[in-house]
């Protein structure tokens, strides 16, 4: 890899197709191309009119080769700010390259130069490669968690719940 042929820059609203591109390739990866279903203009709403996430491109030589996405979230038990590293994602013929490495290690300066003090990322489980370059790199596992979600029909469920408690 040639330093000066790798660049990782901010995406702007004008790369929401090559963002939706990339997402679809890890959602592929992770043998989940079915739950991409977000759109365009989904996307450009939420990431670049409520700027809820920031996401950056990576580029060798001109081409787009990966993408990370994250936003901000508050410790409550050590009032930190923190970052939640929602996706990073190479493709897969830049992978063991040192692509991933110096991607990572940009994003990590980042939210260090943004003032957060912490970054958090899951993993799925079977995903033994990328399970061990963290490692690797000396990220720690949480234990003792399990991660749950409400969709959109389960919240208005408990949403109706929590008005019916009082009644």
């Amino acid at each position: 890899m040639d330093r000066k042929d790798f660049l990782i820059r901010k995406a702007g609203a004008e790369d929401v197709p090559l963002i939706r591109d990339l997402i679809k390739g890890l959602a592929s990866y992770e043998k989940r191309p079915q739950d991409m279903t977000g759109t365009e203009e989904q996307l450009r709403y939420w990431l670049f009119e409520r700027e809820i996430a920031t996401v950056l491109i990576a580029e060798y030589n001109g081409k787009a080769i990966g993408y990370a996405l994250y936003y901000p979230m508050f410790g409550s038990f050590s009032a930190v700010g923190k970052i939640h590293l929602e996706d990073v994602f190479i493709q897969p013929d830049f992978r063991g390259c040192g692509f991933g490495k110096a991607f990572l290690a940009n994003i990590a300066g980042r939210v260090l130069a943004d003032g957060y003090t912490e970054m958090e990322w899951s993993c799925l489980d079977w995903n033994t490669p990328s399970i061990e370059f963290y490692e690797r790199l000396g990220a720690e596992r949480e234990t003792g968690r399990e991660y749950f979600r409400f969709d959109r029909a389960e919240l208005e469920a408990v949403a109706a719940v929590s008005v019916d408690v009082f009644s």
